[in-house]
């Protein structure tokens, strides 16, 4: 190995410790407060038996594959969910930037529909679905189509006109210049509005599955509050987190790749 590669290999851990150094301070003390037991065990178990030590552990229920099979539900749910409303946002907004009809029609429903909380929305899919994957999806598509539509009208409204009008003089008719211009140049804002929505497909699944599921991480956790077992309570939020860590990493890289031009 060379002195360079040493020297960014130092850099590297240099700088993944002071990222991390803050997460592994909160961790120690949760484990230092609770082996004190400062707090009540039922409220906050030590992470070391949340982690591997108990029984309904993080450790333990992965190894016996409940946390894997509960987590590909919650998991296929959301993104099942997240790529319709960025199929349909994404068409609904570049439509509601590019026909000033389609901006007539949509524009006030996009600004009245962002705000709305979408997890008050949850007893009416209740009354028209039931349980099961087909009102947690369509509640996901419902709450992510708001900021993925909203970003992408935004950003394709700030398309530079110079790049349309050079496309034009080429003779580039409307669609290819919808697809080779317009998405091309609105993509950084497009993608920002993915990246607001995939949490949000991860809190909608998972409120719903706590609150009318059969299945899935959330299921979980509401089944260790009521068995009193607060363990497996805090084994599953861990997993949540990590998906959820794992899956917006992933979407960082992807937006690398894809805008490495920008």
């Amino acid at each position: 190995m060379d002195v360079g590669s040493a020297t960014l290999d130092r850099s590297s851990l240099v700088d993944f410790a002071k990222a991390t150094a803050s997460l592994v301070v909160v961790l120690l003390l949760w484990e230092l407060v609770t082996q004190l037991e400062l707090i009540h065990y039922y409220f906050l178990p030590p992470l070391s038996d949340i982690l591997v030590r108990a029984d309904s552990s993080f450790a333990s229920l992965t190894a016996d594959g409940t946390m894997f099979r509960h987590g590909y539900l919650t998991v296929r749910r959301a993104l099942i969910g997240l790529v319709i409303a960025c199929v349909l946002g994404i068409v609904v907004g570049v439509l509601s930037a590019r026909s000033r009809i389609v901006g007539w029609f949509w524009d006030p429903i996009i600004e009245v529909g962002y705000p709305v909380p979408v997890i008050a929305l949850i007893p009416v899919f209740l009354f028209w679905f039931g349980s099961g994957d087909t009102p947690i999806i369509a509640l996901v598509v419902v709450g992510c189509f708001w900021p993925v539509a909203l970003n992408t009208r935004n950003a394709t409204r700030e398309v530079d006109e110079n790049l349309i009008w050079s496309a034009r003089m080429m003779g580039t008719s409307d669609r290819e210049l919808v697809r080779k211009v317009v998405i091309p140049a609105a993509s950084p804002g497009i993608i920002s509005g993915i990246q607001i929505a995939l949490p949000i497909s991860l809190i909608i699944t998972f409120v719903y599955e706590m609150v009318a599921g059969t299945a899935g991480l959330g299921y979980l956790e509401i089944q260790g509050v009521r068995s009193f077992d607060s363990v497996q309570v805090y084994a599953t939020l861990i997993a949540i987190m990590i998906l959820g860590f794992v899956l917006d990493r992933a979407l960082r890289v992807l937006r690398h790749r894809f805008l490495a031009w920008t």
